[in-house]
C-alpha cells in the first residue's frame, strides 16, 4: 500500500517535466518529458510548428521517451475545429525522427477541473499506427465533432490511454470501448454530458467490464459521469473488480446509493486505491467507506439538492 498509483501505472509523472527551449537544447532525454506549446499564427488558419521543428532539429531528439505537446486555443479566431489536426499530421510526418518515443501527450495546453475544452480531436488511429511503440497516450479535448475513425484498432504496446474531456459522444464512446489494446493496464475515461443513454453506455463497457476488450487493465476510471451509481452497481458485479487495483468514479454524480454498492463489494477491499472524490457522497457514507482496507479519496462531496437531484444531477465538470 506503501507505492503511489504513479508508481504501479505508467504515467507522464514517470518522467520529469521540461519545457523545451532551444537554445539549451535537449539534455537527458531518457528522463525528461519534453513540452513543446504551439499556438496559431494570428488569424491565419495555420497554427506554429516551430518549436516542434526546433526540437525534431536536435541532435537528442531521436532519444526523447516522452513528449508533450500543449495546443493553445485561448483568442483562437475559429479555428479550434483545425488545429489538433494539424500538430497530429506533424506527428505522424515525424515518426522516423522520434523512434524511442513511449508516453505521448497531445492536446489542450490548459487543464482546469471545471471547464469544457473546446479544441476539437481529430481521428487518434494515424498516432497509433505512426507509433507501434507508444505506450502512453493522453488526449485532451472534445470529442464529438469529428470521428475518432479507431473503431478495432489494434495496438500492441500501448499501457496507459487517458480521454479527458467533457464531451464525448456516442459514436466516440463506442470507438474506444471497442479498441483491442492487448498490454492496456490504465484506462481514463472522461464521459461528460453528451451520454444520455444508459442502456448504450452499459453495453459498451460491458466488453471492458468483463476483460474482453482489455485483458490486463489494473486502474480504471470512469471519471465525470453522470451516471456514476449505474457505474458503480454494473463494476460491483462484473469480473473486473476482481483484478483492479484503482478504481476511479470520481468527478461525477455518485450518490450514498452507488456508495453503498460499492461498500458491500468485499473485492473493493482488494483494490489500491478508490478514488470517489467529488461527488455526492454523504459524510456518513464517507465515514464508512474510509474503513474500507484500502486507500480511498473522498474529498469534495457537495449535498445532492446543492449539485441537482433526480434526473438534473450533473457531474462536477458542468457546475
Amino acid at each position: 500500500m506503501s507505492e503511489s498509483i504513479s508508481q504501479l501505472f505508467l504515467n507522464l509523472e514517470n518522467w520529469k517535466f521540461q519545457q523545451f527551449n532551444p537554445q539549451v537544447g535537449i539534455s537527458n532525454p531518457e528522463n525528461h518529458a519534453y513540452a513543446i506549446q504551439l499556438q496559431p499564427e494570428n488569424r491565419s488558419k495555420n497554427i506554429n510548428l516551430e518549436s516542434f521543428y526546433n526540437l525534431l532539429e536536435d541532435p537528442q531528439s531521436s532519444k526523447i521517451q516522452a513528449l508533450i505537446c500543449q495546443i493553445e486555443y485561448e483568442n483562437y479566431w475559429n479555428n479550434n475545429n483545425i488545429c489538433f489536426g494539424i500538430v497530429l499530421e506533424a506527428l505522424c510526418d515525424a515518426y522516423e525522427k522520434l523512434p524511442n518515443l513511449q508516453a505521448l501527450f497531445i492536446g489542450d495546453a490548459e487543464q482546469h477541473e471545471y471547464r469544457k475544452s473546446k479544441l476539437a480531436t481529430f481521428d487518434i488511429r494515424p498516432i497509433l499506427e505512426a507509433f507501434p511503440n507508444l505506450q502512453l497516450l493522453k488526449v485532451r479535448g472534445q470529442f464529438y465533432e469529428y470521428l475518432l475513425e479507431c473503431e478495432t484498432l489494434i495496438h500492441k504496446n500501448l499501457k496507459t490511454l487517458i480521454i479527458e474531456t467533457a464531451d464525448i459522444d456516442d459514436r466516440n464512446f463506442s470507438q474506444i470501448c471497442a479498441l483491442e489494446l492487448p498490454n492496456l493496464e490504465c484506462l481514463e475515461l472522461w464521459l461528460g454530458r453528451q451520454l444520455r443513454n444508459e442502456t448504450f453506455i452499459i453495453d459498451n463497457l460491458i466488453p471492458i467490464f468483463f476483460g474482453e476488450s482489455f485483458p490486463n487493465l489494473a486502474y480504471l476510471g470512469l471519471r465525470s459521469s453522470e451516471f456514476s451509481d449505474l457505474l458503480a452497481e454494473n463494476i460491483v458485479r462484473s469480473p473486473i473488480i476482481e483484478h483492479l487495483l484503482v478504481l476511479d468514479l470520481s468527478m461525477g454524480n455518485l450518490s450514498d446509493y452507488g456508495a453503498n454498492a460499492l461498500l458491500n463489494c468485499p473485492a473493493i477491499n482488494q483494490l489500491h486505491t478508490l478514488n470517489i472524490s467529488n461527488n455526492c457522497v454523504s459524510e456518513g457514507m464517507v465515514q464508512r467507506l474510509l474503513q474500507l482496507n484500502c486507500q480511498v479519496i473522498a474529498d469534495k462531496q457537495e449535498d445532492e439538492m446543492e449539485r441537482g437531484c433526480g434526473g438534473s444531477r450533473y457531474s462536477a465538470l458542468h457546475e
